[in-house]
C-alpha cells in the first residue's frame, strides 16, 4: 500500500484544532490555578514553621549572648631576653672644687670670672688682710728676739764653760774649795739649760712664723685643679671670713640673682668664693631598681640622649658601682662616664640613659592592670574556653604599665585586663581583644 502525503494533512489539522479547543475550555484554567494554589500553600505551610523556629533559636541565642559578661583580654607572651632599661640622670663634672678663703679680709683683686679656663695653681683673686700681715711681721720680730736670746745664752754658756774649767783645775790643786767647784759646775749646767731653752724658743718662733706665713699666702686664692670657673660669689671689696663667706650681698639678693638665671656674684653662697669644674670629663649617676641590679656590671656600655639634641646619641660606660643597695629606695647607684669628644654637653643637663642587658629568665609580659591583689597573694584572671579561671602568679620586674610574671603563666594565655566584680571563678564570659591602647 502506497502512502499518500496528501491524505495525512487533514488528520493533523484535526488534532491541532482539538488541542486548541481544549486549551480554550474554562475548566483547563481552573485546574491549572488550583494546582498552583495547592503547590504555593504547601510551600508556605512548610516554610512558615521553619522560619518561626529559626527566629526563636536566634532570639534565644541573642538572649544568652547578651546575658554573658563581656571581658577584654590580651594574649600573654614571653618577654625578650634582650631588654632595655631607661633611667634618668643628670650630667655632672668628673671633678668639681669649691674654693673657700683661709684669710679674713677684703677682696682686693679678681683675676678670673665665670667661664674662664684656669690651670692648677693659677691666681683667681687676691685678698687684702692687714691684720694677717701685721701678725706675720710680729712673728718675724719674735723670731729675731728668740734668735738674739739664743745668741746670749750661748755666750753665757761659753763663759760658764771657761769659768768651770779654771775652777776645776784650781780645785784639783787645792787652791779652791770643792764648794766653789760645785757652784761653777751648777752655773755651767744652768747656762746649758738656758741654751736649750733659747733654742726651743727659736724653734717655736720659727714654726709660728711658718704658720702665719702660710695663712698669709692664702691671700692669694689659687685654683687647685685644671678646669673652668663655673661660679664666682664675690666682688672686689667683699668682706670674706676664714670660712669663705662673702658679705658683699645679702643671702636674699644672692638667691634672687641665682633664681633669675644670672651668675652668682657678690656673695658667697654656701661659703664658697669660686667653683671650678673640669667640664671636659663628664659623668652621670643613675639609680638602678633592685630587680635589675644583678644584670648590670661595671664595664657595660650605655647610650645617652638629651632633649636638647634629640637626633644625637652619646656613648658612655659604667665605670663604678656602689655594690650596695640603698635601704630607703632599694636602688643600686651606678656611675656612667660620658664620652663627648666634641664637648657639646654641659654640666646640669638632664639625660636619659639607656642600658641594654640580657635577662636570664625575663618571664611572661602582661599588662599591669591585669594583676589582682588578694590576701592569698597575687592572681590574674584567665579565659579558658570562655570560662574564667583565677591563676596565682608571682610578679617579677615592674615596668610601670607592664610587668613580668615569673611563675603561673605560659605563653599564649588569655589574660583579662581590668577585671571587674562580675569576673568570678567559673563564670562564662565573652572574650574580646582589648584595644591597642589598653594592652599596656
Amino acid at each position: 500500500m502506497t502512502n499518500n502525503p496528501g491524505q495525512q494533512a487533514p488528520q493533523a489539522d484535526t488534532d491541532h484544532k482539538n488541542f486548541d479547543a481544549s486549551r480554550r475550555h474554562p475548566r483547563y484554567w481552573l485546574y491549572l490555578l488550583i494546582a498552583v494554589v495547592v503547590i504555593a500553600a504547601a510551600l508556605f505551610l512548610g516554610w512558615l514553621p521553619r522560619q518561626k523556629r529559626g527566629k526563636q533559636v536566634q532570639a534565644r541565642a541573642n538572649q544568652q549572648k547578651s546575658a554573658l559578661p563581656i571581658v577584654q583580654v590580651v594574649t600573654a607572651h614571653q618577654g625578650s631576653k634582650t631588654e632595655e632599661l631607661t633611667l634618668p640622670g643628670t650630667v655632672v663634672p668628673v671633678s668639681t672644687t669649691h674654693i673657700y678663703s683661709r684669710a679674713a679680709g677684703y677682696v682686693k683683686t679678681l683675676k678670673a670670672d665665670i667661664g674662664d679656663t684656669v690651670h692648677e695653681g693659677q691666681l683667681l683673686a687676691v685678698i687684702d688682710a692687714p691684720e694677717l700681715n701685721a701678725t706675720v711681721l710680729q712673728q718675724l720680730s719674735l723670731l729675731q728676739v728668740s734668735k738674739d736670746a739664743l745668741s746670749t745664752a750661748r755666750s753665757q754658756f761659753a763663759l760658764q764653760q771657761a769659768t768651770y774649767n779654771r775652777v776645776r783645775v784650781l780645785a784639783q790643786h787645792g787652791v779652791l774649795s770643792q764648794q766653789e767647784d760645785d757652784v761653777a759646775l751648777a752655773s755651767l749646767k744652768a747656762a746649758e739649760d738656758g741654751v736649750r731653752s733659747a733654742e726651743n724658743n727659736v724653734n717655736a718662733s720659727t714654726s709660728s712664723l711658718a704658720h702665719w706665713t702660710t695663712l698669709a699666702s692664702y691671700q692669694q686664692v689659687r685654683s687647685p685643679i685644671d678646669g673652668t670657673v663655673t661660679a664666682r660669689n664675690v666682688e672686689v671689696g667683699s668682706l670674706v671670713s676664714v670660712t669663705g663667706v662673702g658679705e658683699g650681698l645679702t643671702p636674699t639678693a644672692t638667691v634672687a640673682a641665682s633664681q633669675a638665671g644670672g651668675p652668682r656674684t657678690g656673695g658667697a653662697q654656701g661659703g664658697e668664693l669660686f667653683q671650678v669644674s673640669n667640664i671636659h670629663n663628664l659623668r652621670t649617676f643613675i639609680n638602678v631598681p633592685e630587680a635589675n641590679a644583678l644584670n648590670l656590671q661595671t664595664g657595660q656600655e650605655a647610650n645617652l640622649t638629651f632633649s636638647e639634641m634629640p637626633t644625637q646619641q652619646f656613648h658612655g660606660k659604667i665605670i663604678r658601682s656602689s655594690d650596695s643597695l640603698d635601704q630607703q629606695t632599694r636602688t643600686l647607684l651606678l656611675e656612667v662616664q660620658i664620652v663627648d669628644v666634641r664637648r657639646r654637653l654641659r654640666p646640669g643637663m638632664f639625660a636619659s640613659v639607656q642600658l641594654h642587658f640580657n635577662a636570664p629568665n625575663p618571664g611572661i609580659l602582661i599588662s599591669g592592670d591585669s594583676v589582682i591583689p588578694r590576701a592569698q597573694g597575687q592572681f590574674v584572671a584567665l579565659v579558658v574556653d570562655n570560662v574564667v579561671h583565677f591563676q596565682p602568679v608571682h610578679v617579677g620586674r615592674d615596668l610601670g604599665t607592664q610587668l613580668y610574671v615569673t611563675t603561673g603563666l605560659k605563653d599564649g594565655d588569655q589574660v583579662i585586663v581590668n577585671p571587674t566584680e562580675a569576673v568570678q571563678e567559673g563564670v562564662h564570659v565573652q572574650a574580646q581583644p582589648a584595644p591597642k591602647g589598653q594592652e599596656k
